[in-house]
């Protein structure tokens, strides 16, 4: 029983040291933090102004792109795009996805922490209600597409998920697979423009077709074979009345 209560302690400090490192990194690199979410739109000033910075950029980029879940204000496609343009499909992708995948779970286990209040200084209540009501009851598939498909608020879905009955593994296995063909696609922008070759948009569609149809046929036994390897994440929830 000590030693299950200290692994738990440690790995509940751990977690805080993780939160608190983070709110240093913001409040030290502030100023050109809110310096680059000035530059709203504008590609090529992003990457201007994150090149200034050598190897921090990609940490900036990095807190950036993690903030986007949170505040609406902030512009993620415009630095995606940015991130490859600089730092190349690799790289920028990497950024990209660890970046939104890290900030999207912590969004979840934060909203299955503190429940509706939180969520409601996020969006509007007919907002929240809307896509409450359609994403209750529903698993990793639902929230795979959400994270893909552009009618959905992908980051507000991840606060919806943390009301919604899916279980912390199950929400990052569909955070991880639904964001990175979207990592992928808009750093590949990025790094390579809108000239791509024709072949290239029709791969894409065809790909995005067969995964559909993959997870769909597959989606269950890959489920329970990916929650086996994958370690419990323990996040002390209260109890949520969406």
């Amino acid at each position: 029983m000590y030693t299950k209560n200290r692994n738990a302690n440690t790995k509940r400090w751990g977690k805080t040291a993780f939160v608190l490192l983070g709110l240093i990194l913001i409040l030290y690199w502030r100023v050109q933090i809110f310096e680059m979410i000035k530059m709203i739109g504008d590609r090529d000033a992003i990457a201007a102004y994150l090149q200034q910075f050598g190897f921090v950029g990609p940490i900036l980029l990095f807190i950036i792109l993690a903030l986007q879940v949170f505040l609406a204000v902030i512009p993620g496609h415009a630095f995606m795009v940015a991130g490859g343009y600089i730092y190349g499909l690799f790289w920028g992708a990497l950024i990209t996805q660890f970046s939104t995948v890290i900030a999207s779970q912590l969004a979840f286990l934060l909203t299955r922490k503190y429940g509706r209040p939180l969520v409601d200084r996020i969006a509007p209540a007919n907002v929240i209600e809307y896509w409450n009501k359609l994403a209750k009851s529903q698993g990793a598939l639902f929230f795979f597409f959400a994270f893909i498909l552009p009618i959905f608020p992908n980051d507000l879905m991840c606060f919806i998920a943390g009301l919604s009955l899916i279980s912390p593994r199950k929400f990052f296995l569909a955070n991880f697979l639904g964001r990175l063909p979207c990592a992928i696609f808009i750093t590949l922008i990025g790094s390579h423009g809108f000239e791509l070759p024709l072949y290239f948009w029709v791969l894409v569609v065809l790909v995005m077709i067969l995964l559909s149809v993959f997870w769909k046929k597959f989606s269950s036994k890959f489920e329970q074979f990916f929650l086996k390897k994958l370690p419990p994440i323990n996040c002390h929830c209260k109890s949520i009345n969406p």
